[in-house]
């Protein structure tokens, strides 16, 4: 398609014909700021601004702090970290635990099971942090990876179950699972983003090459945008690459350490463990990780 000239929008071929008449975004509403500095960076050349300073500052609000919640689930501190509230955009580095990519048979696309179990392990505390599932996405380049998701978070079901009149159990109510294509011109509070290379010979691929996907995942999230993945492997995308130095400069990489226990990725997104209640009343599934 690329070849065929399909990899050039139709808005870019306007742009590109008439330079006059194209005025660069510069007051933005969406993101605050630790946020937008990775746009800034990476894409705006340091163009980009917050509308306001309430939009600068804003960060999101948790009911129960996420140390406490990390303790309660049984969670490793490196989980509570990633959620700070302090830090907006937040690197989990996988390096540690060679959570390897996989292919999936009969697809071409890339799938990464360890990363998958990270991003339950992080939507659990979330929910346990008094953060509503409509106030969360998780999003992914490639479409192997979103249908695992989509099965995870028991929106989808796996081709083999049988179909059944009962609705499937959500495991976290209003969550929402995108590739990052098709979440284009939306956003939630906080966005989860799965970039799933990992491989011994570091191919990081076409997709994270791409300028515009990679800005658009890095810009859906408000308040919170918290990403994982392998820094050895996606340090092989320039654009990656820097902002990977971005946010470690600003200590926002939170290595998984050695030895840390992922959960499996099953099919039916439920996982036997203990029940816990939080502070704010939700009762969830202990997960140790």
């Amino acid at each position: 398609a690329r070849d065929a000239g399909l990899g050039t929008s139709l808005f870019k071929r306007l742009c590109d014909a008439h330079p006059d008449s194209v005025v660069r975004l510069e007051f933005q509403y969406r993101m605050s700021a630790g946020i937008q500095r990775l746009a800034n960076c990476l894409i705006y050349d340091g163009h980009l601004r917050c509308a306001s300073l309430a939009v600068a500052k804003r960060r999101i609000a948790y009911a129960v702090d996420p140390r406490e919640a990390a303790v309660s689930l049984g969670h490793a501190s490196w989980a509570a970290s990633a959620l700070d509230a302090n830090r907006a955009a937040v690197f989990v580095d996988t390096d540690q635990i060679r959570a390897r990519e996989n292919r999936v048979e009969g697809s071409d696309s890339a799938q990464n099971d360890t990363e998958i179990g990270i991003i339950r392990a992080l939507t659990t505390l979330l929910e346990a942090c008094g953060v509503e599932g409509r106030n969360v996405c998780v999003l992914s380049p490639f479409r192997a990876q979103l249908r695992q998701l989509e099965i995870e978070y028991g929106i989808r079901r796996e081709p083999s179950e049988v179909v059944e009149t009962d609705p499937m159990p959500s495991v976290y109510p209003g969550i929402e699972v995108h590739t990052v294509d098709r979440y284009q011109g939306r956003d939630a509070e906080v966005v989860l983003i799965s970039w799933v290379r990992s491989n011994s010979g570091q191919a990081v691929g076409e997709l994270l090459r791409d300028w515009h996907r990679i800005n658009v995942a890095v810009t859906r999230a408000r308040n919170k945008l918290v990403m994982v993945g392998s820094r050895s492997t996606l340090e092989r995308s320039p654009l990656l690459a820097a902002m990977l130095r971005i946010l470690d400069q600003d200590q926002c990489i939170v290595k998984i350490p050695a030895g840390t226990v992922v959960p499996n990725v099953g099919a039916s997104g439920v996982r036997p463990g203990a029940q816990t209640k939080m502070a704010n009343g939700a009762v969830l599934k202990k997960m140790p990780i």
